[in-house]
């Protein structure tokens, strides 16, 4: 016996409801497995807790220095990639209506770290950074009253996916437009799946949806959610960083026309292969995505032992980023902010993470003419599919595929450069998504 129209109402109101509760819920527990991280000395714990501290009350100050009239535009990054998928829009917007000011926020940590030690030079004194409080009523109407309510909120545009049911139903409520850019959904993840319902009711609620791909405008036509294709407005950060390089001469000079691998975002498969690819003649530079002195100590004995000559950047360029470097077979770069220089030198390059938790930042070895290789755990990340397809990218299932591939890309590096070129056509193809997305939300306002 089927069931009425009223009582499918009921039902899916009564989830949405339990929804609701089991969200809230959720979110005090975290709050507290946070706190008992960071009184465990947890450094992630800590940086989430401090980042919060004291931040409602610069946030009134900083509304209350607004000029007479002008709003906050705020823009809503969970980490540090979602922030480079803002920065085009918001340069976009920028230019659009530089009458606004932006209100940035960040959950975790590294995004808000990353943003204080490399700000854009087009963020102003009344511009402003914050936290995004916790998902629950009580906090999130603190931050909105802080932040000038209806009357000095323009809108809120999340950036890729970190969307906050409380918050939406709360700014929607008053009147205050949300929307959603580069958004990448799958089948199957969260929200979209049994369970998600109160979550994706935050997603129908929203003004404007901009996603990256066909397949992620399917799947939320699937769940009854409007949307449109708007692409990832990384390919503009990227291939513009590219097109205004300035080149390393110091390290064009170390590298002297041999055959160069760059390894961006290493772990140590990564290194591995590398190194058991390497061959006299040919040079390599290795950038870890994270590191120790002990660890890099290792890494130069493993190499010395393979036959090569390692250079160590922070012996040589700690106070001086663009000194000369003693002659070397393999640079180990122990330091952030380098990667671009490096993979401007390099004839191919090897992007870490595929072989662990997801593979690293493809667009910018691509954004360089560069070929690349990756391990296997590259399903969530839309454009490795589309960069394979283009032959700008090599999906190696094994390490000792990884190192096959290395050492033929060497043998023919004519062939290897040509794939390159595919790899930067693509990124080329693919750039322009700020100005389109920027462009729909001031029309959508």
């Amino acid at each position: 016996m089927g069931i009425s129209h009223l009582q499918a109402v009921i039902i899916r109101r009564a989830l949405v409801l339990m929804g609701s509760f089991g969200h809230g819920f959720m979110m005090r527990l975290y709050r507290v497995g946070i706190a008992t991280a960071a009184a465990c000395g947890h450094a992630k714990a800590r940086g989430w807790l401090a980042m919060r501290r004291n931040r409602l009350d610069a946030l009134r100050s900083a509304t209350s220095r607004l000029k007479p009239g002008q709003q906050w535009m705020w823009f809503h990054c969970a980490s540090v990639g979602e922030y480079e998928q803002a920065r085009p829009v918001m340069e976009a917007w920028r230019t659009l209506h530089p009458e606004d000011a932006f209100l940035l926020s960040f959950y975790s940590a590294s995004g808000w770290d990353a943003f204080a030690h490399r700000q854009p030079e087009w963020w102003a004194a009344t511009d402003h950074v914050t936290a995004m409080p916790l998902d629950v009523g009580a906090a999130v109407r603190c931050f909105i009253e802080a932040a000038g309510g209806p009357v000095h909120l323009k809108g809120l545009l999340f950036a890729k996916y970190d969307v906050w049911p409380t918050l939406v139903s709360l700014l929607t409520t008053n009147g205050v437009p949300v929307g959603l850019f580069a958004g990448h959904v799958l089948p199957g993840r969260w929200p979209f799946r049994f369970g998600g319902g109160y979550h994706r009711q935050a997603w129908r609620a929203m003004q404007s949806i901009w996603v990256q791909t066909e397949s992620s405008l399917s799947t939320l036509r699937m769940f009854g959610i409007s949307a449109d294709v708007g692409g990832d407005p990384r390919f503009d950060r990227v291939h513009e960083a590219a097109r205004q390089h300035n080149p390393d001469e110091a390290l064009q000079a170390w590298v002297n026309k041999r055959p160069c691998l760059v390894v961006g975002s290493a772990w140590q498969p990564e290194w591995d292969a590398a190194r058991l690819a390497w061959k006299k003649g040919q040079c390599a530079i290795v950038v870890p995505h994270e590191w120790t002195s002990a660890g890099i100590a290792a890494e130069a004995i493993r190499w010395e032992a393979a036959g090569a000559r390692p250079v160590v950047w922070s012996a040589h360029r700690s106070e001086n980023a663009r000194a000369d470097l003693p002659d070397g077979d393999v640079l180990i770069v122990d330091a952030t902010g380098e990667l671009l220089d490096a993979y401007a030198v390099a004839d191919f390059a090897v992007v870490g993470g595929g072989f662990g938790h997801g593979v690293h930042n493809t667009l910018e070895p691509a954004a360089h003419g560069k070929w690349i290789l990756v391990g296997p755990r590259v399903a969530r990340f839309a454009e490795v599919a589309a960069l394979e397809k283009a032959e700008g990218l090599t999906v190696c299932d094994s390490r000792a595929d990884l190192c096959v591939a290395i050492g033929l890309a060497f043998l023919d590096l004519e062939s290897t450069r040509l794939l390159g070129v595919k790899a930067e056509a693509y990124v080329r193809r693919n750039s322009g998504s700020g100005k389109t997305i920027a462009e729909g939300w001031s029309k959508a306002l």
